[in-house]
């Protein structure tokens, strides 16, 4: 058996001891690589070619036990810990919702939330199995193909309590809701091959910020524009080392931002966002819907009223926008803050996953889907304690709704996905 023959054995008996069929061209290559140097350097010594060979070969160690090394080093992880605390959020949304069903017994809210679950846990399982590096190649085509939609969606949509839906079928779609999470992604991908090739710019972070910006202001969706800014942010910082191009960046994003709220906002909306500030000048007024939120949590006992209690419409949106406050009503203020803490270390959990992926793509995506996800678990929590002013956002996990729920769902899987694949890498070359 000459030396390549040779070699190639032994590297396919390393091979089949990894299961994880996508590294074997990668790990091929960089065994390869260090069989060709050491046999090279062994020939400089004066060795002939079989016996460089056979040198190098031993210094390898058995096949079989390179092979379960490199196995155990490349398969794929799960992270059961952000599974478990999904598991248990999903559990809480249920049993709130449910007992809202009962307080209420005219809404069907248990069964439809439930297929949002099951079409989401679908999504979810078929994301974790994809290899997410593959979309990429696809996200200027993201991009663009988001703005299109979000621009006929403006144009032609069907309006819905004052927002624009898209018309799919005898159905309404919320595309300017949905649309923050696909400009993450699309943008999460050109960030990358930026910097693959050092080629970021005041003018690119701009030009690509711009348009979507504007046309979710148009949409009268002020909570799409808060996630679309806010997962933009977090991509530059991410992306971008550089401290005076971040800060030049974030100078005009907030001289855009605010010009085009001054422009565009209307009177209602300005007031609802800043006349949280001090809702006891009319709490039977603007303020009236943050003094009820906090009315209902203060009337809550330690373990709350509970479970199917009712609060005769004194909220309104309880099963989505004002869930945590029915969620302290009935179950009380321990429940709560229980639910914060587990809400904070998802949190911890997922900010630790991003230190661990070595992919710049993964990294990214993840620093984005962090801000989308965790942008309304806040919101949702501190709005109705008078933290953050009142506005329509869904509790991930908890809130009522079939495509929020898919949405975080496909989320999560794409975290654990990259969570998973974080040690399938290509093996540096051997130096």
């Amino acid at each position: 058996m000459n030396g390549n023959k040779r070699t190639a054995h032994y590297i396919k008996e390393v091979c089949d001891q990894i299961k994880n069929k996508e590294v074997h061209a990668a790990i091929t290559l960089e065994l390869e690589n260090h069989f060709a140097e050491k046999i090279e350097d062994y020939r400089e010594a004066g060795y002939g070619e079989e016996e460089a060979t056979r040198i190098a070969i031993a210094e390898m160690g058995d096949p079989v036990d390179v092979g379960r090394h490199l196995h155990q080093a490349h398969k794929p992880r799960m992270e059961w810990g952000i599974v478990s605390i999904v598991g248990i959020l999903l559990a809480i949304g249920l049993v709130t919702l449910y007992s809202l069903h009962i307080a209420e017994d005219n809404r069907n809210l248990i069964g439809r939330q439930l297929v949002g679950i099951i079409i989401g846990t679908v999504v979810l399982v078929a994301i974790l199995f994809w290899d997410y590096s593959k979309l990429k190649r696809y996200s200027k085509i993201l991009y663009f193909g988001t703005m299109t939609l979000l621009l006929y969606t403006l144009l032609a949509g069907r309006p819905i309590a004052g927002i624009q839906y898209l018309d799919i079928g005898d159905s309404q779609l919320h595309f300017i809701g949905i649309s923050p999470f696909l400009f993450i992604v699309a943008l999460a991908g050109i960030f990358t091959e930026w910097k693959e090739h050092n080629r970021y710019t005041i003018v690119k972070l701009i030009s690509y910020f711009l348009p979507p910006c504007l046309l979710l202001m148009l949409g009268e969706y002020e909570f799409a524009v808060l996630l679309y800014v806010g997962g933009y942010i977090a991509l530059m910082i991410a992306a971008v080392p550089k401290k005076l191009v971040i800060m030049s960046y974030l100078a005009m994003v907030f001289a855009f931002v605010g010009g085009m709220v001054y422009l565009f906002a209307q009177p209602y909306q300005l007031d609802r966002l800043f006349h949280f500030l001090n809702t006891y000048l009319e709490p039977d007024g603007r303020g009236y819907i943050t003094n009820q939120s906090l009315k209902t949590i203060q009337s809550a006992t330690l373990w709350g009223q509970g479970f199917g209690a009712s609060l005769d419409d004194a909220l309104p949106a309880l099963e989505s926008d004002y869930i945590f406050a029915y969620m302290v009503y009935i179950f009380g203020p321990i429940v709560g803050i229980a639910f914060f803490f587990l809400g904070v270390l998802l949190l911890l959990r997922l900010l630790q996953a991003i230190r661990r992926v070595k992919d710049v793509y993964g990294s990214l995506l993840l620093s984005g889907m962090i801000v989308l996800f965790f942008t309304p678990f806040f919101w949702g929590i501190f709005m109705t304690v008078g933290l953050a002013p009142p506005i329509a956002v869904n509790l991930p996990f908890v809130g009522f709704g079939i495509v929020h729920t898919v949405l975080q769902m496909a989320l999560i899987g794409l975290a654990l996905n990259i969570y998973r694949r974080k040690d399938i890498q290509p093996l540096t070359k051997a130096s």
